[in-house]
């Protein structure tokens, strides 16, 4: 390995840049930057991999795409005409590219950031005995069998498994107790984005008072409607404003419910809705709040990290990773419950915080513990152990 170029093999399922996606490409780049060469397979669901391919070619990733179909639900099967035989016809292509792969450019490792990438690879992997590792950024999904024992496959076929919080750690753990050995949690950091002008037309800055921003998919588990109903119980009694950033046109129809939730609640003029945008920082400067109210067991929360970066202190909820992240009272908020009466008297409490204070905190937090040169020198070791 040390009298050539080492490389890597990176496969990545997804097409829009949300969170996963996002971490996963500070990754690659990561290990692109300690000497590697990186080349990875995105998914051509969408032409040229969608948003990820866009991004991956951005920085030179970029190899190829795998034929990829949607998720592995039963009642896909069992609905859909000829969906089994388009499944083990995209399996079997996927593999076959990959070894492919393997067997032209001779990889020294395969990194994966869920097991989705697994069920469509794993008969190259189990025919290879390639070093493989999983960069674990989802849990397992406790209520469906089949997606339990294709994560523990993959957990035990692993070489080095690179949880994203000591939460997600301890869920592989649960899963599979030998796994544990093989494990170095790697916390994430936030992404870079291109720079992008000050939004207009959007809510105007208050002299005092609450600037709350959520940024993330505007889906029902990520609490955006908590969010909206606990505006609508104090926002008589604190002045405030809102933005809500994101959303895709997967989500179009729960934005309309919350747009017509915001204006039964009287909250036209104080939230205002940016949709998706390809860089969220002129609004966490905007900010003097950040809210992460997932109501799931979300792996690790990484709007808060980029919140931190941009000096804002963060609620969340007590769910997942999330409150590894956040010294309460001290950088943040962690609420007592995930619902609108933790939310609310969060909101309540912060808004007699100091929250300037918070925001510094946060910042220096950031800096010291989720900052480029400690997740290089993480990854940096994690690889050293190909070589031992």
């Amino acid at each position: 390995m040390a009298n050539r170029e080492k490389n890597i093999l990176g496969i990545l399922y997804g097409t829009e840049l949300f969170g996963r996606e996002r971490e996963n490409i500070e990754c690659y780049k990561t290990i692109q930057s300690l000497g590697w060469r990186v080349r990875v397979f995105g998914s051509y669901r969408e032409q040229e991999g969608g948003a990820v391919g866009q991004e991956l070619s951005r920085h030179g990733l970029l190899d190829d795409v795998l034929p990829f179909g949607s998720h592995f639900a039963l009642s896909y099967f069992r609905t859909i005409k000829g969906y089994t035989k388009r499944q083990i016809l995209r399996i079997w292509e996927c593999s076959r590219m990959v070894l492919n792969h393997i067997r032209t450019h001779q990889p020294d490792a395969i990194i994966l950031g869920s097991h989705m990438e697994f069920l469509y690879v794993w008969p190259a992997l189990l025919r290879n005995p390639i070093p493989l590792i999983y960069r674990v950024g989802d849990g397992p999904i406790w209520d469906s069998w089949f997606h339990r024992f294709a994560m523990k496959q993959l957990l035990k076929r692993a070489t080095l498994i690179a949880p994203v919080s000591q939460f997600i750690a301890d869920e592989c753990a649960q899963l599979l107790p030998a796994c544990s050995k093989k494990c170095r949690v790697i916390w994430n950091i936030p992404p870079t984005f291109a720079s992008s002008p000050e939004p207009q037309n959007i809510a105007s800055n208050l002299a005092d008072g609450l600037r709350i921003v959520y940024v993330g998919q505007m889906t029902e588990k990520k609490g955006v409607r908590v969010l909206i109903e606990s505006l609508g119980r104090i926002y008589r009694k604190i002045p405030l404003q809102c933005r809500i950033v994101g959303g895709s046109h997967f989500s179009s129809d729960f934005e309309k419910e919350m747009y017509i939730l915001v204006e039964a609640l009287g909250l036209s003029g104080l939230v205002t809705f940016t949709g998706r945008i390809p860089d969220p920082t002129p609004h966490y400067n905007w900010a003097n709040l950040h809210i992460a109210p997932s109501l799931y067991e979300e792996p690790f929360g990484l709007v808060i990290v980029e919140a931190k970066r941009a000096g804002i202190p963060s609620i969340v909820f007590p769910r997942g990773g999330m409150p590894e992240l956040v010294n309460h009272q001290e950088n943040g908020w962690v609420c007592d419950t995930a619902d609108v009466k933790g939310l609310s008297h969060a909101l309540t409490q912060c808004a007699t915080a100091p929250l300037d204070e918070w925001g510094e905190n946060a910042r220096q937090h950031q800096e010291k513990t989720f900052s480029q040169k400690r997740f290089k020198d993480d990854w940096k070791q994690l690889l050293h152990k190909l070589d031992t």
